[in-house]
């Protein structure tokens, strides 16, 4: 677990326009946000904590930061009551369309045109984010504030001792996660396996890579199954969730990776107990390089993540999963304002520097400069990621069809992985997705 919070860092000069309240905005007011426990929330309050933005706007700004599952609960608990405990919330990508379905938060576009206020630099708002992070139907609900995506990263000096290259395919990082393995010391590779949806995005670019996805018409496009029926019950899929459970299977991963959440599985690299793996944003860069944080630093080096090799012998385009957590505006909320001005802040173009050279995750074309590159070489590939990688669903339905994946296969899992009780359950748990709760909401493609 990360053991020095970045809200405790030294203060630095914050390069910014002056903020001040305007005659519509109250003085004196509280606004708490509940988001994830993440780099880029830590960081970016700790600069709006630094700098005169309180003392300027009479807002005093407080945050209740939490691991994903616990967020979650925490905000449908406050909407459920209508209590407006929580003024601003973080919303996954994946979960934005049941969020503004469901009339839980505000809509940002009078805010963003009322003058008084100050600007959210939407040009400089990188659109494969903003998009399926932000908006629904064409209209603004969210911003940014932070972005993730996956590189496949490793310890130089473990690979090298191998002689072994970094792979560049599925079947190559397998191969070389089993040469190095050598448990308790040291395993070959980690999945981001904790229940919920840490195993929905960890599995996602093997569906991706394998030709198959979670649901037909939103994060993948097949003209063999019917529209918003899932598709990791294709052969595709299925290939793609046994290739999946043979690291878990054969012991290439620690024997807790089903437990992984943002803080085990970035700590697990950080104690030099694994050699390799699809790297979450979280875990990449400063928290890997930090040495009060760290025992590996300067011993890893990050590429895109693996493709497949076909049967042709070429190697499929990398399909990278990226989003962000955004920032909005709850409905119930009795200052949106001032939780306007308070979001403005945290997600602006202002920070932009000091933001990425503390360690925040980017998602604005001012976050990449050439400080940053030399400081971050990963940020190079990051950048990369962006305008080529892809988003899991974020149709309303998605979260009730992404929990029955992921329990399904968390099960299987569970009960060792193997390549049988993967395709029964797997199939089983289509059945029960597409029937429950996908049919009922587009019966046309179930006829």
């Amino acid at each position: 677990m990360l053991k020095k919070s970045l809200l405790t860092v030294l203060a630095v000069v914050i390069c910014c326009s002056p903020i001040t309240a305007s005659d519509s905005v109250a003085k004196n007011v509280n606004i708490t946000i509940c988001a994830l426990q993440d780099v880029s929330a830590q960081t970016a309050l700790a600069l709006l904590h630094e700098s005169d933005f309180e003392e300027k706007t009479g807002i005093t700004v407080k945050a209740n930061l939490l691991e994903f599952a616990p967020m979650v609960q925490a905000h449908k608990m406050d909407f459920k009551s209508g209590a407006g405990r929580y003024d601003l919330v973080a919303v996954d990508q994946p979960s934005l369309g049941l969020y503004v379905t469901s009339k839980w938060i505000e809509p940002l576009e009078s805010f963003v045109k009322d003058d008084s206020l100050p600007g959210i630099d939407r040009d400089d708002i990188m659109e494969a984010l903003l998009t399926p992070a932000g908006t629904w139907k064409g209209s603004l609900y969210a911003i940014p504030m932070g972005s993730y995506g996956v590189l496949f990263g490793y310890r130089t000096d473990v690979l090298k001792a191998a002689g072994i290259e970094a792979p560049k395919t599925f079947q190559e990082y397998y191969k070389a996660a089993k040469a190095v393995n050598a448990p308790p010391n040291i395993y070959g590779t980690a999945l981001f396996a904790h229940k919920g949806e840490y195993l929905a995005a960890d599995m996602a670019p093997f569906l991706w890579a394998w030709g198959a996805g979670y649901i037909n018409g939103s994060d993948i496009e097949r003209d063999d199954i019917p529209k918003y029926h899932v598709a990791w019950d294709t052969p595709e899929g299925l290939a793609a969730l046994k290739f999946y459970a043979r690291f878990y299977r054969e012991g290439l991963v620690p024997k807790d990776t089903l437990k992984y959440d943002h803080a085990r599985y970035t700590e697990s690299f950080q104690v030099g107990k694994v050699a390799m793996g699809i790297m979450i944003g979280e875990a990449v860069g400063e928290p890997m390089e930090n040495p009060d944080e760290s025992s590996i630093p300067g011993k890893m080096a990050y590429s895109p993540i693996p493709g497949k090799a076909l049967a042709d012998g070429t190697v499929s385009p990398p399909t990278p999963m990226i989003g962000a957590h955004s920032l909005a505006i709850n409905k119930d909320s009795k200052h949106k304002k001032e939780a306007y001005m308070v979001l403005q802040f945290l997600t602006g173009k202002g920070i932009s520097k000091d933001y990425i050279l503390r360690g925040g995750k980017p998602f604005r074309f001012s976050h990449f400069f050439d400080e940053a590159y030399k400081k971050y070489p990963h940020m190079t590939a990051t950048r990369n990621n962006m305008p080529t990688g892809k988003c899991r669903p974020n149709i309303p339905e998605y979260p009730a069809v992404s929990d029955i994946f992921t329990t399904a296969f968390h099960g299987a899992l569970s009960h060792g992985g193997d390549d049988k009780i993967v395709e029964v359950v797997m199939k089983a748990a289509a059945q029960k997705a597409n029937n429950k709760i996908l049919k009922p909401s587009y019966p046309e493609y179930y006829q």
